[in-house]
């Protein structure tokens, strides 16, 4: 019996560049902006608890970048809604190209800012702000488009997913791409930071809007090619 060969997910590529601005957002947040996630909700909680408890950590930074991120998602679910009821299957390339405005205001906004590593300041809090903002919005997107395996923030349950006995092929490779993915934007972000905060975050807008142009190629695609639920057939 011949194998059927299985296409590869045509929004495997967008999300891996999404997930590699994660790593490059991070390390300008958390290297940069004072100690403080702005896309992995886990750790600023986690930092949230510490700072409560005494330890030299930022409360206000934490806790802003939480309430941002939540209102992010909240308004990242609605305009989703909107965008599928004006657009159809090509509502992604818009939402994906929302979150690199939103990205480049914050890295617009962090111009002249020196790399921070004490409490953030009142500028950095707005950096911030902009980038929780942004990052909620993109796992509103990342979550309706349900692409198992990449997520484009979170990677642990994607890691024990790579050890899972009867994981599908597929799924082991995407999962271990995108933490070859986030791995090399925290890398590339680290090494940018040197050159200041808003270095990073422009290259990061720039990759989200390169996803966003991805996204719109493939939606663009005749549609023969999909079947009926949208997704493409080989």
């Amino acid at each position: 019996m011949t194998p059927t060969f299985r296409r590869p997910d045509p929004q495997t590529v967008p999300l891996l560049l999404m997930t590699v601005v994660t790593g490059i957002v991070e390390a300008a947040s958390l290297l940069g902006l004072g100690h403080v996630f702005t896309a992995v909700m886990t750790g600023n909680v986690l930092f949230l608890g510490f700072g409560l408890a005494g330890e030299d950590l930022s409360v206000v930074g934490s806790g802003t970048a939480v309430v941002a991120f939540a209102l992010g998602a909240l308004g990242g679910h609605h305009v989703n809604l909107r965008l599928v009821e004006r657009h159809g299957v090509r509502w992604t390339p818009v939402a994906v190209a929302g979150v690199a405005v939103l990205l480049l205001a914050a890295a617009l906004t962090a111009l002249g800012l020196p790399r921070q590593y004490g409490a953030p300041t009142g500028r950095d809090l707005l950096v911030i702000a902009v980038l929780a903002l942004a990052m909620g919005w993109r796992n509103a997107t990342t979550l309706r488009l349900a692409v198992p395996g990449l997520p484009t923030t979170v990677l642990t349950r994607g890691f024990t997913g790579l050890f899972r006995v009867h994981a599908a092929l597929d799924s082991r490779e995407r999962q271990l791409a995108a933490a070859v993915a986030m791995t090399a934007g925290a890398i590339a972000g680290a090494l940018l930071l040197h050159l200041r905060p808003a270095v990073p975050l422009l290259v990061a807008a720039a990759a989200e809007l390169l996803s966003a142009e991805l996204f719109r190629r493939e939606a663009a695609r005749p549609a023969v090619s999909r079947g009926p639920d949208g997704d493409h057939r080989p």
